[in-house]
């Protein structure tokens, strides 16, 4: 949410140069360690490294220049062959696609304002929210804005199939309001909020389910709702900083994410919420799971990191970058793909950002 990200800060570990071998990696140093610590603090990340399968190349590169597309908030691929990426202005929203094997906009010839999230179930059904209570669709032929039933800015949208979305907003300000809609298939409406235990709490962020009866949904405060098909339930995971982004890869393993000054993850293993800061690890936004226990993190001051699901241990990646990523995803042909921008510039050039790497094997 790019109203919300605090400024990047000048750190330490930002200084550490390019090591082994064009590999860039980052250390969450606080304050000076001498060589021998360094050194000792390399050789878990050297193992990692050797234990990647051959011919796979894990640095983070530019995926392409987004300098003058304005920021980028989500990325998205059904199949692997084609990606999209959403973002823009405040008052222009775009689409991105690699769809001609180079990236370029994409002409929906609509008039809408910055574009946050984009899901869908093929190339020729997609879903992009954004600001305003934004909604359009993509149906293989032609793009069409779909009315909202709200005016709240939409962070993110999810489904368990093409007649059973879901979609989340607000502000975050005091007088906006957290907003939940449903797709039935036919038309997006408003579903009521449980009463939650969270006081303040003015904006969902993001939603993620494993079907259509187990929906997660995180957002401002510390919230997390469940849907068990029938019903909404507020459930406490221990924190009270913002919750940005969720994804996971089954009932028992699911990954939230967020935090402000550093990031916090919040783990679900089937039976029960796991949180823990990441300090010194700054602020996250974005987290995608593959068919494995790592979990993929970005954030911001240009934070990419791999989580393991269940010791929490993280390893950092340092790409040429220090601006926000937003988003991370992973797509069938075994790609990562990072997208974010400038978001705390107050210059009005919003400059866009996005880096891919290969996946690793376990990842």
């Amino acid at each position: 949410m790019q109203d919300s990200v605090e400024p990047p800060k000048i750190s330490l570990r930002r200084m550490i140069p390019t090591l082994l071998s064009g590999v860039a990696l980052r250390w969450s140093l606080c304050r000076f360690v001498p060589p021998w610590a360094v050194v000792t603090r390399l050789l878990p990340i050297v193992a990692l490294l050797m234990a990647c399968p051959p011919g796979v190349d894990t640095t983070w590169d530019p995926a392409y220049d987004a300098t003058d597309t304005g920021w980028l908030l989500s990325t998205w691929s059904p199949d692997g062959e084609v990606r999209f990426a959403v973002g823009g202005e405040p008052e222009a929203g775009i689409v991105m696609s690699d769809a001609g094997g180079e990236w370029a906009s994409v002409a929906t010839d609509l008039d809408v304002p910055l574009l946050n999230w984009v899901y869908g179930f093929g190339a020729d059904d997609l879903w992009v929210v954004g600001n305003g209570g934004t909604i359009i669709h993509w149906d293989g032929s032609t793009w069409s804005e779909v009315e909202s039933s709200t005016t709240e800015d939409l962070w993110g949208v999810w489904g368990a199939s093409p007649d059973d979305l879901w979609a989340v907003g607000g502000s975050g300000f005091p007088e906006a309001t957290a907003t939940l809609l449903r797709y039935d298939g036919a038309s997006w409406s408003t579903v009521e909020l449980p009463p939650l235990e969270r006081p303040g709490v003015k904006a969902l962020f993001k939603v993620w389910g494993t079907g259509p009866s187990d929906v997660f949904i995180v957002g401002q405060r510390g919230t997390l709702l469940r849907w068990d098909g029938s019903a909404l339930r507020e459930e406490l995971v221990g924190t009270s900083d913002d919750l940005i982004s969720v994804w996971g890869t089954g009932p028992d393993r699911v990954a939230v994410v967020g935090g402000r000054s550093n990031g916090v993850i919040s783990t679900w293993d089937g039976t029960e919420w796991r949180t823990e800061s990441l300090s010194p690890l700054p602020g996250l936004n974005g987290v995608w799971m593959g068919e494995s226990d790592t979990v993929h993190v970005v954030g911001i001051e240009g934070t990419i990191a791999v989580v393991d699901f269940e010791s929490l241990d993280y390893e950092e990646a340092l790409p040429a970058t220090t601006e926000t990523f937003h988003a991370v995803f992973g797509d069938p042909s075994e790609r990562l793909t990072a997208v974010g921008g400038n978001f705390a510039s107050s210059s009005g050039h919003y400059v866009g950002i996005a880096y891919e790497r290969e996946l690793a094997g376990g990842e």
